[in-house]
């Protein structure tokens, strides 16, 4: 398939699998095995964050380099745009401009979806630098000099400006250093998940709905809750295209389980309300604030992790460092809405309530007070400090467990409080974050999903539905699969087989 990228037509790999983060590795290694292969000095530069790996090579190699590139074999599609010469065109590798001493190169290899959106394969490429090699001793920027043959970096970047004579390899050697900006602890994912057209599940609902329900304010009953549009899958599907660094997924359910989920895959673990309650009988429960407030507990979780929701959707590549620090600090994302200044009341929604009691806790603890709502993302998790927080206030956590349905005495732990906390001691930082966020049912809802279908720049998006009338179901449903079909037609490796079409 060819696409049109600026002035430039480039053939595209139309492909039904996609881990950006894989493609970008593969790109560094096929550029790695074409030096090689022809004998050059060469060193790898691994990258730092989401950008591009690096590999360096001397000008006094530029000509060897420049051939062995144009004798990729065509069927790979490498394509090349100079960073510096060319002004943003890209051209299939065997047709670019020469190479020179200086010149910055990305290969890349672009790629397509099944509904024919362009991936977004530019920045997933390798860089190829040619570092300028001295014919004569010169001054150092730092003191001294340099000597004959030392090489000089074409641009700036984080790791050297200057490598001393002998500095490349045939074959090309990386250089191992991590980087101290880097994160190199695990992050796991963690999903709450309902599939409320389960006999079962509606059997011990009805049952719980028609004891002291009375009290219960109505949305936290409403059927928009506990639907199933097979967001899951796609959320997955996300994470494998564009956070497939998560070490494990943990998918905490009533007992139930996706017909598609292929639980085999060691990466799936697949987790039972009983496993994480500690009182049993708080059990049926039907509160998210509930779940959220026991989270934390699940066998086998990393110390750092993210809660999605599976209304949550990644929209492009993302590195650990978009969501913690090095340091292990949280990254929360809050929102400009203000946390209404009243007390809780009836009237509130609950999770309205949640949010103005949590406030509350931080007032009283810190003496500070949050003044804004959580975004509706991917929320970064501290296991640290959540078990503080439960040693903390016992009462408040068990409470909010207590309530079957959402209640105006619940706290949410995950999506909330704990980031406030972490941000009051000292381990969490706000971040702006490229987000939308769709109401289904809002009044201009379909004019904003044909904008999210053009753009490119949006981190994460969420598919939200308050309430919504049964009848009116099938809207909701073709309004959902519209996006999602469009922007992740890939099948993940936790689908079973014959369960991964594109469609539903």
């Amino acid at each position: 398939m060819h696409l049109q990228r600026g002035t430039s037509r480039v053939r595209a790999r139309v492909t039904d699998r996609f881990d950006a983060w894989a493609l970008r590795d593969h790109c560094r290694d096929r550029v790695l095995a074409a030096i090689a292969e022809a004998g050059i000095r060469g060193l790898e530069m691994p990258a730092v964050g989401a950008e591009p790996h690096r590999i360096v090579v001397s000008s006094a190699d530029v000509g060897a380099v420049d051939a062995a590139l144009r004798h990729l074999p065509p069927a790979d599609d490498v394509h090349a745009i100079d960073l510096g010469r060319w002004l943003g065109r890209i051209r299939p590798v065997a047709t670019m401009p020469e190479l020179r001493p200086g010149s910055v190169v990305r290969l890349y290899l672009p790629q397509v979806s099944l509904t024919g959106r362009p991936l977004p394969t530019e920045v997933l490429g390798v860089d190829l630098e040619v570092w300028t090699e001295l014919d004569a001793p010169s001054p150092s920027p730092d003191g001294g000099e340099h000597a004959f043959g030392t090489l000089r970096s074409p641009r700036a970047n984080q790791r050297a400006r200057f490598l001393p004579p002998g500095g490349l390899q045939a074959p090309p050697a990386a250089v191992r250093a991590v980087p101290l900006e880097q994160v190199n602890f695990p992050v796991d994912a963690v999903y709450t998940w309902v599939d409320s057209s389960d006999p079962a599940w509606q059997a011990e609902f009805a049952r719980a709905d028609s004891h002291g329900a009375d009290d219960v304010q109505a949305t936290s009953r409403s059927p928009s809750r506990f639907a199933s549009r097979d967001e899951l899958r796609y959320s997955l599907r996300s994470l494998v295209a564009y956070a497939s660094w998560i070490r494990r997924i943990h998918i905490v359910t009533n007992g139930q389980v996706p017909p598609w989920l292929d639980t085999t895959d060691p990466r799936i673990h697949v987790v039972s309300h009983v496993e994480i309650f500690p009182d049993p009988a708080d059990l049926p429960t039907f509160n998210s604030h509930a779940i959220e407030a026991c989270l934390h507990r699940i066998p086998g979780l990393s110390d750092h992790y993210l809660y999605f929701n599976d209304d949550v959707f990644l929209a492009r590549p993302l590195r650990p460092e978009h969501f913690f620090s090095a340091s292990g600090l949280i990254r929360y994302f809050p929102s400009l809405i203000p946390i209404d200044d009243s007390d809780t009341s009836d009237a509130d929604l609950p999770v309205v309530s949640a949010f103005k009691n949590g406030r509350a806790v931080i007032e009283r603890r810190f003496a500070r007070r949050p003044l804004t709502r959580p975004r509706h993302t991917p929320h970064p998790q501290h296991r640290q400090v959540i078990e503080e927080i439960e040693t903390a206030e016992p009462a408040l956590l068990a409470r909010t467990r207590r309530s079957r349905f959402r209640s105006v005495e619940d706290i949410s732990l995950a999506a909330q409080l704990q980031s406030y906390w972490a941000a009051a001691t000292g381990r969490a930082v706000a971040m702006d974050v490229a987000y939308e966020f769709l109401d289904i049912w809002g009044p201009d809802v379909d004019a904003r999903i044909d904008r999210l279908l053009t753009r490119d720049d949006v981190d994460f998006y969420c598919l939200n539905e308050t309430n919504s009338d049964p009848d009116q179901a099938s809207i909701a449903d073709d309004r959902v699969n519209r996006v999602l079909t469009t922007l992740l037609p890939f099948v993940s490796p936790f689908e079973k087989d014959g369960h991964g079409a594109t469609s539903r």
